[in-house]
């Protein structure tokens, strides 16, 4: 049956039910009369809209269906009215095409990971050795012994998956070296808290108050702190940061990490000062080049984001930030 049929034949039904409420009939012949072609209006206009939505709603045609037809069926009359509205807007929507503001962008080409063994003992292969469960528990172990001696964000969230793994030895050696990596840095920060009580020249002081800023910073981008804890480190770590920046002010990695905290507390503008300052204090530019893209990212200058990653060609070859330099130099 045409969409031409379908909004006849509801148009005419629903003009008959409404007609029965005026003949002179009883109340309850006019009452079953107006709810036989007020039911069949409203199937027909529903199945209508249903079918007149763009194509993207085709994969729940039965959900949209069954909304319009309660639709209709409780607002007579004007449910109609409201369907035939829809009706012309579709039919002049989908004639001229989308809206700019509904258009789709490919997605990035991020790669899913694979359950193959991978070549190395490097993170990647670690990880694919630890997830597969069918390899033998020796192989596992010493995949998650080399993941216990690297560092960093990923390092440390394979281990905190590794903790939910089946195999008991296997998720007890994880939380122990997960553990271990943060008693490690812990270690190092109660050292300087020590080591600064006793420093005696600013330039000491200044010395300890880097070493504990990038210890503070370190719990944070390895992911060994979350929520109020995490907040309280990059809070400390910012504050040594500006202590040490005080009496070294032209220290290229010290003024980088100090942007990298305000990126991480959403302070835009503060972390693009002091990322310049830090490019005028002799800061190597392809290592800032992801911070400035992610500060123009936020700013929704995409274009200067694209000019960004494409400075540095091997970018995409990086983990991490490999895809989005990808997907950034094909648009």
């Amino acid at each position: 049956m045409s969409s031409l049929k379908l909004l006849i034949y509801g148009l005419v039904s629903e003009q008959a039910a409404l007609l029965a409420l005026f003949g002179n009939q009883s109340t309850g012949e006019q009452f079953l009369l107006f709810l036989s072609g007020h039911l069949i209006a409203s199937t027909l206009f529903a199945l209508l809209l249903s079918i007149t939505f763009p194509p993207r709603f085709s994969t729940s045609k039965k959900r949209l269906f069954g909304f319009f037809f309660v639709f209709i069926v409780f607002m007579p009359a004007f449910g109609v009215a409201a369907a035939v509205l829809m009706l012309l807007y579709f039919r002049w929507y989908l004639k001229h095409g989308e809206r700019a503001e509904f258009s789709t962008v490919l997605l990035p080409p991020f790669l899913a990971e694979s359950a193959d063994l991978g070549a190395g003992m490097g993170e990647g292969g670690a990880w694919s050795r630890l997830r597969t469960a069918g390899l033998p528990k020796e192989k596992r172990l010493q995949a998650l012994m080399s993941l216990g001696t690297s560092s960093g964000l990923n390092a440390s969230r394979f281990l905190q998956h590794a903790t939910g793994d089946s195999d008991d030895e296997i998720r007890l050696l994880a939380f122990n070296l997960y553990a271990r990596q943060e008693q490690k840095i812990q270690q190092a920060i109660s050292a300087a808290l020590n080591e600064l009580n006793s420093a005696d020249t600013p330039e000491q002081k200044s010395s300890v108050c880097r070493n504990l800023a990038f210890s503070y910073w370190e719990m944070v981008y390895s992911a060994l702190a979350q929520d109020d804890l995490r907040d309280f480190f990059i809070e400390q770590a910012l504050k040594y940061a500006n202590q040490a920046q005080q009496s070294d002010g032209n220290d290229p990695a010290l003024l980088v990490l100090i942007a990298r905290i305000h990126l991480q507390k959403h302070e835009y503008e503060q972390a693009q000062q002091v990322l310049q300052a830090a490019l005028a204090a002799g800061a190597d530019p392809l290592k800032t080049i992801p911070y400035q893209a992610e500060l123009a990212f936020h700013a929704r200058d995409f274009t200067t984001v694209k000019k960004l990653l494409m400075q540095d060609a091997s970018l995409r070859f990086r983990p991490c930030i490999g895809p989005v330099g990808q997907f950034w130099g094909a648009r």
